[in-house]
């Protein structure tokens, strides 16, 4: 007879989950919003963040250090109204917006995957200003 003690997976606590996360480039359009996967495990920084950016679009960030990134996480979910703005003008800030510092942890900014506003609506979660932008300044 064996004991089947249910174990709980330590991979998926709550401060170790892989986050879907919408990311937008102000001045593009709402179809280039792209997701990064990323852990938001304890130690892994926003920096690690946005070397996973620069890798899923090295079609345009091939030259460009990840570490320039300006990335805000947006305080909700930003609708199709706020896109096209940012779509217009690549300097406008988002209010509510959080510039996410570089040595941040994931955990400090994201605790939990964002939740969409409608099914079928592609929001955005992140904004990410390149160094070829002006960046927003609060």
């Amino acid at each position: 007879m064996s004991d089947k003690t249910e174990v709980p997976d330590k991979s998926k606590t709550p401060d170790k989950l892989d986050i879907i996360l919408n990311c937008f480039i102000p001045s593009e359009e709402v179809n280039d919003i792209f997701e990064v996967t990323i852990s938001n495990a304890n130690v892994n920084r926003v920096s690690s963040f946005a070397e996973a950016i620069r890798n899923h679009r090295l079609d345009r960030f091939q030259d460009i250090v990840s570490t320039s990134f300006a990335l805000y996480k947006v305080g909700f979910v930003a609708d199709s109204v706020i896109i096209q703005t940012l779509s217009n003008n690549n300097v406008f800030i988002v209010e509510g917006s959080v510039r996410m510092g570089l040595q941040d942890t994931i955990f400090s900014h994201l605790l939990t995957q964002p939740q969409r506003i409608y099914s079928g609506e592609k929001g955005i979660n992140v904004i990410v200003y390149p160094p070829t932008e002006t960046v927003p300044h609060k």
